[in-house]
């Protein structure tokens, strides 16, 4: 005999649907909350800009740097990532099927390497025969470190190491298990007497797209709104800043924990660098990115952006010819 099994009314089906919904999606953001270049995406969790939107994000899971954050988006729910550039470059070369559809920053902002003021060391020169920390394989900070040291001559003199990411470089700084390590805001500027800067990336690369918005060519095909309605929360966002310096400044305080005084006091420069992209790309900054890769043997010759940017995703006015 067939069990006949009730009948759920509509009402019910939604009372069922409220007490089981459907979970929120976290973003994967690499460095997220370390680095003021994710100062955007904080914006828009805190400001409610995502569910403006219509997208259901309510998390940011801060990857560490490199590949580390590429495949914490691809094992994630939601396959969209701000990652590192070189990061993703590696990842096409192994294999793995990505789309870039957004630029996240052009500059390369406030990132140094430093020494304890103790140490001796005052300069990039000073690092031969010792170790240098950079965060982690395939990151900007590689590519940074290898490329100035190459740079000035340098090349196979100073032992570079991944250490896992900014805070753990500092550690490693600190115990002495490394004579400089990559130091970025807030830190730079709210502490300089407890760190010696050897050099500033921005030095080497006075444009550099070193992180950019990325995903799968099966998301983008099949939630192309979606990916469209991530990219304009972004933007909106990153209009936010520039149009509201107190508004960010109190937004940064909250995530990185720091008064506002001291968020009003590190904001600026980067106003003046326009450190923040509404997803638009620098072709300077794209080449520079190939030419620090080929500086570092990661690539050996010119890089194809068209096979792997689309920018269709992006608002029209933000679509630039590269």
């Amino acid at each position: 005999m067939r069990l006949k099994l009730p009948l759920i009314s509509p009402i019910a089906a939604a009372v069922m649907l409220a007490a089981f919904p459907v979970q929120a999606e976290k973003l994967t953001v690499s460095q997220y909350g370390r680095i003021i270049a994710t100062l955007p995406w904080a914006v828009a969790l805190n400001k409610g800009m995502f569910k403006e939107a219509g997208l259901d994000i309510d998390d940011i899971t801060a990857g560490s740097g490199g590949g580390t954050s590429l495949r914490n988006m691809l094992a994630g729910d939601l396959p969209f990532a701000e990652i590192a550039t070189p990061a993703v470059i590696a990842g096409v070369r192994a294999g793995i099927a990505l789309k870039i559809v957004m630029g996240s920053s052009n500059h390369i902002g406030e990132l140094a390497w430093a020494a304890l003021p103790s140490s001796g060391v005052t300069s990039i020169k000073d690092l031969v025969g010792k170790r240098v920390a950079f965060t982690n394989p395939k990151s900007t900070t590689e590519m940074v470190i290898r490329s100035a040291l190459e740079r000035e001559g340098l090349a196979g003199k100073v032992d570079s190491l991944p250490i896992g990411g900014l805070g753990p470089a500092l550690t490693a700084l600190a115990q002495g298990a490394v004579a400089a390590a990559p130091l970025t805001d807030p830190a730079l500027t709210l502490q300089p007497e407890k760190y010696k800067v050897l050099f500033y990336a921005h030095e080497y690369y006075p444009k550099f797209t070193w992180a950019v918005g990325v995903t799968t060519p099966d998301f983008a095909a099949k939630h192309p709104q979606k990916l469209h309605a991530l990219l304009r929360a972004h933007r909106k966002a990153v209009e936010f800043i520039y149009a509201d310096r107190e508004g960010a400044a109190q937004v940064y305080a909250q995530v990185w924990e720091v008064d506002l005084a001291q968020a009003r006091a590190l904001l600026p420069k980067y106003y003046d660098w326009v450190h923040w992209s509404r997803g638009d790309f620098s072709k300077e900054g794209l080449d520079a990115v190939v030419q620090g890769l080929n500086a570092v043997g990661e690539l050996n010759g010119p890089f194809d952006w068209s096979k792997v940017i689309d920018q269709s995703f992006l608002d029209e006015d933000l679509r630039r010819p590269l």
